[in-house]
């Protein structure tokens, strides 16, 4: 799973160079590298806060679940393929999961947004894409749990919106995640569960 992400990232490079190339003196596209100076264009930090629940047909069997506040932080770059279109791909780290009557679940995954970005005015940004990730760690409370009966490599869709001001991002957005939480129950047997992530982010960035 781990080598999904890095063939997510060479995609990305791939792509980034790709935006870089010269169409020609007549296109609308002049600022479209990565160092350029169009608003829709660079690199930058941004980091947040998660208010992460789960999903699905079978989540009652978790008994009654309520949502856990928690962060993601990372590292964005945005490719301006025009002036109201570019491609943002991220690399997050974010911590997911949900709280019971009885304990709080911590989830960690390592995650690979790939967005692209439509500008609505030059400040104002819709944002929509998929996006892969890796569960790197589970805690109940405080205490380390086996990933063995969870699906690690989890995969979904964000879409949110962003406002800009200078050099500064502040956005929410919403991830819903498409594969299942897990893959066996406390026993060790195979199980077909609708339980799936969902979260919601409330991030700041900045860019350079």
């Amino acid at each position: 799973m781990k080598k999904i992400i890095i063939l997510a990232l060479l995609t990305l490079c791939s792509v980034a160079g790709f935006a870089q190339e010269d169409v020609g003196p007549h296109t609308i596209m002049q600022n479209h590298n990565l160092f350029s100076t169009a608003p829709n264009s660079g690199i930058g930090i941004k980091g947040g806060v998660n208010f992460a629940s789960v999903h699905g047909s079978d989540k009652d069997k978790y008994g009654s679940v309520n949502s856990h506040t928690s962060f993601h932080a990372g590292v964005y770059a945005q490719f301006a393929i025009s002036e109201l279109f570019s491609i943002q791909p991220e690399l997050l780290y974010s911590r997911k999961g949900f709280e019971r009557q009885d304990s709080v679940y911590r989830l960690d995954y390592l995650e690979v947004p790939v967005l692209a970005v439509f500008n609505i005015t030059d400040n104002l940004s819709v944002h929509l894409g998929p996006q892969v990730g890796v569960m790197m760690s589970a805690k109940v409370e405080d205490e380390e749990i086996d990933l063995e009966p969870y699906h690690t490599f989890d995969y979904g869709a964000a879409a949110g919106i962003e406002g800009r001001i200078s050099r500064f991002r502040l956005g929410t957005r919403y991830v819903h995640s498409f594969g299942d939480l897990r893959k066996e129950n406390d026993s060790g047997n195979s199980i077909n569960e609708d339980v799936k992530n969902g979260v919601i982010q409330v991030y700041l960035g900045v860019g350079f």
